[in-house]
C-alpha cells in the first residue's frame, strides 16, 4: 500500500473511531501487516507538559510497560522523546540512537533485552509544531531490525496520526453537570501501590480507566505518569539534603497533567510527592476538575491561534497594555494591535474584555473547529 493511500485509511479511521482510543487500536491493527512489530505503546500526550493522558498497549506489552514508564521520566538519556521532540527528529529506532550499540541503553539492557526485544521505533507524533502523542513499535531479537526505508513511511504518516489525536483531544462533545468542585484525594507507596482512597476517588479512577479502555482495577496511566515523574523529580533529592531530620512530611514541586476525558470536561492530575526522613515517599495524588487556566492553551489550540498570537493572550489576560506587550516579545505595538485584530477575528469576539469572559469561561465547551 503506498503512502496516499494509507493516509486515506487513516482518514476513514478517524471518522469511524468515537475516541483517540478506539483510533489508536484500530491504527495499531492497520499497521501490523504493513510495518510488522511484536509489540507496542501509542500514548496520548498533553502537548503543554508532554506528559501521558492515556495509552494504548497492545501485543502482551502490559507486563514491562511500568517499567518502560519508569524509565522515561528520569532513567533514560539514550534513544528518549525527550531529546526526539524538541529536535524535531520525529523518528528513529533504537539501534540508529545508539549507532548500533543498543546496549547503551539501561532500558535495552534492563527491560527489553531481558523479554526478548532486540529494536524499537519511536515515532513523536507532531502536527504543526505540538506533539499530541508517542509511538513505540518494538520488534523481537529474532525479527529484522527496522530499516531506514520503514523509519521514512513513518516520519509520512506520523504528521496524520498526530492531526487526529489532537482532534480527539479538543472534541469534548459536551460539558458534564457534574463537576470536581474540590479535589479527590488518593494516597500511592513509593511502589505506586494504592495506600487510601475513598468511594468518591473510586468514582473518578473509574471515570479514568474507562476513558482509557482499562477494564481491570489497575490505576490509570495518567496517574501513573505523574506518580513516576514526582517520584525522579530532582527536587526530592535537592529538598532532603536541605531539610532538618526533624521535619513532618513536605511536599516537592507538584506535577501536573491536564486530561481531557470524553463527557466530563478536562480534568487535572496533580502528584505531589511527601517524603520525611523517617519514612519512604509517599506519594499525593489530587483529581479536580482543570481550571479556567488550566484548559487555556487547549482553548487558544482549538481556536487555531498562532504561537505569537498564544503569546500576546497570555499577556492580555496579565492585563498588560499593547506598549508593555510590544516591550516584552520585541514586536512593534503597531504588530501587536494587527494580532490582536486576528485574535479578535479567530475567536469571534471584539475586544480585550470579551476575549477573556471567552477564553476564561467555566461553561464554555471545546468543539474541535
Amino acid at each position: 500500500m503506498n503512502t496516499q493511500t494509507y493516509m486515506q485509511k487513516l482518514e476513514l479511521l478517524a471518522e469511524r473511531s468515537i475516541s483517540s482510543y478506539s483510533y489508536i487500536h484500530s491504527l495499531l491493527e492497520e499497521l501490523k501487516p504493513l510495518l510488522p512489530f511484536a509489540g507496542a505503546c501509542c500514548t496520548n500526550i498533553d502537548p503543554y507538559r508532554l506528559l501521558s493522558t492515556g495509552a494504548v498497549v497492545a501485543h502482551n506489552m502490559e507486563s514491562i510497560h511500568h517499567q518502560l514508564l519508569t524509565y522515561a521520566y528520569g532513567q533514560e538519556g539514550v534513544h528518549s522523546y525527550d531529546n526526539m521532540t524538541p529536535s524535531h527528529t520525529s523518528v528513529m529506532t533504537l539501534h540508529c540512537a545508539t549507532e548500533g550499540q543498543p546496549e547503551q541503553s539501561s532500558r535495552y539492557q534492563d527491560i527489553l533485552q531481558p523479554a526478548g526485544f532486540g529494536d524499537e521505533l519511536r515515532a513523536a507524533l507532531l502536527y504543526k509544531g505540538s506533539c499530541w502523542g508517542y509511538l513505540t513499535l518494538f520488534r523481537k531479537q529474532d525479527q529484522s531490525l527496522f530499516s531506514e526505508q520503514e523509519c521514512q513511511w513513518m516520519v509520512e504518516i506520523a504528521p496524520i496520526i498526530a492531526k487526529h489525536l489532537r482532534q480527539f483531544s479538543l472534541a469534548i462533545p459536551f460539558v458534564n453537570e457534574v463537576k470536581l468542585r474540590s479535589p479527590e484525594i488518593l494516597m500511592l507507596s513509593q511502589q505506586l501501590e494504592l495506600l487510601s482512597s475513598n468511594s468518591d476517588t473510586h468514582h473518578w479512577l473509574d471515570v479514568l480507566r474507562q476513558h482509557e479502555g482499562i477494564t481491570t482495577s489497575a490505576l490509570p496511566r495518567s496517574i501513573l505518569t505523574v506518580a513516576s515523574m514526582a517520584l525522579t523529580d530532582d527536587t526530592i533529592f535537592d529538598q532532603r539534603l536541605h531539610t532538618d531530620c526533624c521535619s513532618s512530611s513536605l511536599p516537592c514541586s507538584p506535577i501536573q497533567v491536564c486530561v481531557p476525558v470524553r463527557e466530563h470536561d478536562y480534568i487535572d492530575i496533580t502528584a505531589y510527592a511527601l517524603y520525611s526522613h523517617t519514612s519512604s515517599i509517599q506519594l499525593m495524588i489530587a483529581i479536580q476538575s482543570a481550571s479556567p487556566l488550566d484548559i487555556l492553551p487547549w482553548m487558544m489550540e482549538d481556536y487555531h491561534l498562532s504561537e505569537r498570537e498564544k503569546q500576546i493572550v497570555d499577556q492580555v489576560i496579565e492585563g498588560l497594555s499593547t506598549r508593555k506587550i510590544a516591550d516584552i516579545l520585541h514586536l512593534s505595538p503597531c504588530a501587536v494591535e494587527e494580532h490582536l485584530q486576528s485574535i479578535f477575528a479567530k475567536t469571534k469576539t471584539t475586544s480585550r474584555r470579551e476575549l477573556i469572559a471567552r477564553l476564561l469561561s467555566q461553561t464554555d465547551c471545546i468543539i474541535s473547529r
